[in-house]
């Protein structure tokens, strides 16, 4: 294994771990979709930090490669888990191209999950016309299902040297799972609705209203960070401070400090804030993007903490961001998946906008085997779409009874996805170099 030289924050302390060199850069002035070098995703992937679905056709087009897939994966601890974008191999489904490529399935297809399998009683056995599964990427398998959440998941989390994965919800509670048997081992009465819970390095981070609790899995240490106003919708971290976007449009910044007895301090509220409820963050080079209920994103310097240009094309509540190469993506429930990229003028624009036939939830991003940009498009009606960039090819889908709020890329080629019904699955995808 070869892993890059680290870098540390410009400011403060790094959260107890050195990150890997491969952040995402500036968005800048750039032909739309020249591909210079190896795609490079975000290190803060909002890890959530979102069907029969028809897009509009345009005229751009690009190819994609198919790697093969083999052998299957399983729970695994994460004692000596690499803080990166894990990348994974998996096969093309379909041989469309473009942004206008289909992602639409025939009603009787492998390629639509049968309703009855789905409730324990398909009479058709292997002659039922639809599909008895909850994917239909090839490599792709769901090795665990673990219950206990009654209400939609708001976070899944693998903290570095630990063998524990997190998850809370609107239920209330948070539980702690064991990553070798599948296990619930603890679950904790929040006494109050989770909002968002992230982690980064050993530090999880767990959002609730008017407050954010820390904890550190290696030292034990646990925290109540203070200054926000409202319930935690949206947690990320970038440049040493640690970000969250709360119901009342506010966005509250803690620094982390060298102090042991005081790691993280109250810095601000970020002005020029939303108008609406914050939903999502995503860091990509000196930037902060926020999305929001308000339908717009907002743009912030990590240095000056300026907002520096508002974003306005949504139609509806801005649900995803990413930062993919030089181009920033986002989601919403205006059924529009949108890629941004700068002009000349320094100004961010739409160069693509791909229309669903429903809301999208969830957009999260990973890298192949093969280097090539891959993304899980959540939607309204319960599928996941995993899809090429740029082209955004169908490769295959993922089925739940309900909207998928939360993924989170875990190592060793595991996926987390939780539901709007509470449950959390983990999922297994063959070919992935660690």
């Amino acid at each position: 294994m070869s892993y890059k030289a680290p870098r540390r924050y410009s400011n403060g302390r790094n959260f107890g771990v050195e990150r890997q060199q491969d952040f995402v850069a500036d968005i800048v002035p750039r032909r739309p979709y020249e591909n210079k070098g190896s795609n490079k995703w975000s290190r803060n992937l909002v890890w959530t930090a979102s069907g029969a679905n028809k897009p509009r056709k345009n005229g751009n087009t690009y190819g994609s490669t198919k790697p093969q897939v083999s052998g299957a994966g399983a729970l695994v601890s994460n004692q000596q888990r690499k803080d990166a974008a894990y990348v994974q191999r998996s096969s093309s489904v379909s041989d469309t191209r473009g942004w206008g490529s289909s992602d639409r399935g025939s009603p009787k297809s492998k390629e639509c999950v049968c309703k009855f399998w789905k409730a324990g009683n398909c009479k058709k056995g292997d002659q039922c016309s639809f599909l008895h599964s909850l994917t239909c990427l090839p490599g792709l398998v769901m090795v665990a299902a673990l219950e206990g959440h009654k209400k939609d998941l708001k976070g899944i989390a693998l903290p570095q040297g630990s063998d524990k994965l997190f998850s809370a919800g609107s239920d209330g509670t948070l539980r702690i799972w064991d990553c070798h048997t599948g296990q619930r081992v603890h679950t904790i009465n929040l006494q109050a609705e989770a909002g968002s819970l992230i982690c980064e390095g050993p530090w999880v981070f767990l959002g609730l209203p008017n407050a954010v609790k820390a904890f550190n899995v290696q030292t034990s240490k646990d925290l109540h960070l203070n200054g926000v106003v409202g319930q935690v919708r949206t947690m990320t971290v970038g440049n040493g401070m640690l970000f969250a976007g709360t119901s009342s449009g506010s966005i509250s910044v803690w620094k982390a400090t060298d102090s042991e007895s005081d790691p993280f301090t109250y810095l601000t509220s970020l002005k020029g804030h939303h108008s609406g409820e914050v939903t999502c963050f995503i860091v990509g080079g000196h930037r902060l993007y926020s999305g929001s209920v308000d339908r717009t994103i907002k743009v912030w310097d990590l240095n000056t903490l300026e907002c520096t240009m508002t974003l306005r094309h949504h139609t509806d509540t801005v649900t995803s961001l990413l930062c993919w190469d030089q181009y920033l993506i986002s989601s919403s429930l205006d059924g529009t998946i949108k890629v941004w990229a700068c002009s000349e003028n320094g100004s961010l624009t739409v160069t693509n906008t791909r229309r669903q036939e429903q809301s999208v939830h969830t957009l999260c991003g990973m890298s192949d085997a093969e280097g090539k940009p891959i993304v899980f498009c959540s939607y309204e009606n319960g599928t996941v779409s995993i899809c090429d960039l740029p082209s955004f090819e169908v490769r295959g889908k993922m089925f739940s009874t309900n909207t998928v709020g939360t993924i989170t890329i875990g190592p060793e080629g595991l996926l987390f996805t939780g539901d709007k019904n509470g449950k959390l699955r983990v999922w297994s995808l063959a070919g992935t170099k660690v």
